[in-house]
């Protein structure tokens, strides 16, 4: 039986998910160099997470930690727990899960998470708990990003608000 592809976000696609949620709102998207680097390191990070585990357990896993450290990284200047959130759930389609992005479980952890007050393990838990499976987006990032930007677009604009 042949190995299940894991597909991993890329800094590309990280980067994208904080332009178009930023989009949303009046806040502009950037990042410093150092910050960008951090970003690269998590992609690798994520990519390197629980290698040696079955893609049912190293899925969630690596979008846990994907979302926790996005959110406590604060890489971009805004929107990064809108990112934290975007980024796991676009991470999980490509892979063949979804999760209710709008969940406010996932959203307090994920905002507990950005001031230091979530640890990874309470956002496993989170994502775990939420966690369908489904099939696989076939889409590129770009598509299944947008895709779940444009779904959860009143969502994210009234986030971006608080």
């Amino acid at each position: 039986m042949a190995k299940k592809t894991v597909h991993h976000l890329d800094f590309d696609a990280l980067v994208h998910v904080n332009e178009a949620v930023v989009a949303l709102s009046s806040e502009a998207h950037s990042y410093s160099e150092s910050d960008g680097k951090k970003m690269s390191a998590l992609v690798k990070e994520v990519e390197g997470r629980a290698d040696n585990a079955a893609p049912d357990e190293a899925i969630p896993d690596k979008a846990a930690l994907l979302m926790f450290k996005v959110a406590s990284g604060q890489y971009f200047h805004a929107g990064n727990k809108r990112t934290s959130l975007v980024s796991g759930a676009a991470f999980l389609a490509k892979n063949g899960y979804s999760l209710k992005l709008n969940d406010l479980a996932l959203v307090d952890v994920v905002d507990r998470a950005g001031m230091g007050a979530a640890t990874l393990d309470d956002v496993y838990a989170a994502v775990r708990g939420l966690l369908t499976k489904g099939k696989a987006d076939r889409k590129g990032w770009e598509g299944v990003v947008d895709s779940l930007i444009s779904q959860n677009q009143d969502f994210l604009t009234g986030l971006a608000a608080k």
